[in-house]
């Protein structure tokens, strides 16, 4: 006899808009006793309801978790439940649980193989939480059991989960050599990976495929495709595009004056900002750090303020510490240390190890040494293996021929052990990537770069004894 037959209220459960309404009907199967002559089957039934016909809230995830534990971890048809609450707690942002959900299903039930189904919401977790290391575990235990090769959502997945743009590079060119067909989330992962690495061929390549299939670019994939190209170097393609579109949003705006600002064009940036201002579109937390970004770039110290205290008096948006930041390093480069410092000093959180380095920094060019002393002081308080710190002071005291101090600066990263290491850039030419560190010599081209970087100092030289003569002359 079915289910149905023994208890019509059953087939009510699709219907129950509430956890109490589910628990209503499994409370009274477990009365007429019909509960526990199928405990499983009813079980999954109760299960597959709190799931089928809205998106769980964490009630119903508790009861059917509760449920699965108790009638159902054994059952032949566990991975589908498995995956059903694997899937719904990453739904519900709960992706630490998602996370130990999947470990169980590896661990307490070895016969219960993770599928196409279960791998999607598992690397989503991973990605939401910065798992980094989780999702290359998983990408491992995928690559074994071969679910990858030709399957759609679990290679997008996988392009989404990695943290580090060569890799991710790497997957999402092997996801279209397979002949899959990416979806929009995918080429944004896949063209965000090209923005950080700065490769302008593929760029060109991401952006015709997105042509031709003819996606909308009015989303976030219109934003990332004005990002990839200003990272690219090609800010004059980034310009068109954001120009092509009918209905710009903030994020588009907000791409394209970033993309002004990191191209040494910070009246751009600001002229745009002035016709977002003027087409209703409200700028956000972002929008201004591009704007106060563009004026550190320009040395706008006047805008720059301005900007601050627009950001804060008319559009009530509280500047974060990545807003203070830029104010202190444009204050700081200008030689407004007293200001800058006086800055830091009255944010309302505690300045970041990348404030204090800053000003720290400009206390350097400007040979303010005791600021920079106290700068020092309180980057070594908060951070006392960064090497900088100590590397900067030791500059200041050179300068000073404060030679006592220089020794004691650089005994104090001897004794520390403390390493800095080199910043290192990359550079795309004619397909192939050349990547450098600072003071690099092992190029196979090192010789005729340095006879290039010699010749345009002599000509920046020459330019400016040229200039200050004119400058003297009055001509």
């Amino acid at each position: 006899m079915s289910l149905t037959l023994s208890l019509p209220a059953l087939s009510l459960l699709d219907g129950c808009a509430a956890t109490g309404e589910i628990q209503q009907i499994h409370a009274l199967t477990i009365k007429t006793g019909v509960f526990h002559q199928e405990p499983s089957r009813i079980s999954a039934k109760i299960i597959q309801s709190c799931f089928s016909t809205r998106r769980p809230v964490a009630a119903d995830l508790e009861y059917a978790l509760s449920l699965f534990n108790r009638f159902l971890r054994d059952n032949d048809n566990a991975s589908f439940f498995y995956n059903n609450l694997i899937r719904s707690h990453t739904q519900r942002h709960l992706y630490e649980d998602a996370l130990v959900l999947f470990y169980d299903m590896l661990c307490c039930s070895p016969h219960f193989l993770p599928d196409n189904f279960t791998f999607p919401s598992v690397l989503k977790s991973c990605a939401q939480l910065s798992s980094l290391e989780e999702g290359k575990q998983i990408h491992g235990l995928i690559l074994k059991t071969g679910i990858a090769h030709g399957d759609q959502f679990v290679g997008s997945s996988l392009i989404h989960v990695n943290a580090l743009p060569d890799e991710a590079l790497r997957l999402f060119l092997h996801f279209l050599l397979l002949g899959l067909n990416p979806d929009e989330s995918t080429l944004v992962s896949g063209a965000s990976a090209i923005s950080a690495l700065g490769l302008l061929n593929l760029a060109k390549g991401v952006h015709g495929y997105i042509i031709r299939h003819r996606f909308c670019l009015s989303g976030v994939l219109g934003t990332t495709l004005i990002d990839m190209h200003s990272n690219c170097g090609d800010i004059k393609t980034a310009y068109k595009i954001f120009e092509s579109l009918p209905n710009k949003t903030v994020e588009h705006w907000t791409a394209m004056i970033f993309g002004f600002a990191n191209h040494g064009n910070p009246k751009f940036s600001l002229q745009l900002f002035s016709r977002m201002q003027n087409s209703g579109v409200e700028p956000n937390y972002i929008t201004f750090l591009g704007v106060l970004s563009a004026c550190n770039h320009g040395g706008l110290v006047v805008e720059g303020l301005k900007h601050f205290n627009l950001m804060r008096r008319i559009y009530r948006i509280n500047p974060g510490i990545e807003h203070y930041g830029c104010l202190v390093d444009l204050l700081g480069r200008m030689g407004h240390i007293e200001e800058a410092k006086m800055v830091v000093e009255s944010m309302p959180m505690k300045p970041g190890v990348v404030i204090w380095a800053s000003l720290l920094s400009a206390c350097r060019i400007h040979g303010a040494t005791e600021t920079a002393e106290f700068a020092a002081q309180k980057l070594i308080e908060q951070e006392p293996g960064y090497a900088g710190s100590y590397v900067l002071m030791s500059d200041i005291y050179a300068r000073l021929d404060r030679w006592e101090d220089f020794g004691r600066m650089r005994k104090l990263v001897e004794e520390r052990g403390l390493v800095r290491y080199p910043g290192l850039s990359w550079i795309e030419v004619d397909g192939a990537v050349h990547r450098f560190a600072v003071g690099d010599k092992y190029h196979h081209r090192s010789k005729e770069i340095y006879r290039m970087l010699e010749k345009l100092e002599y000509h920046l030289k020459e330019h400016s004894i040229e200039h200050a003569s004119k400058m003297h002359t009055g001509r």
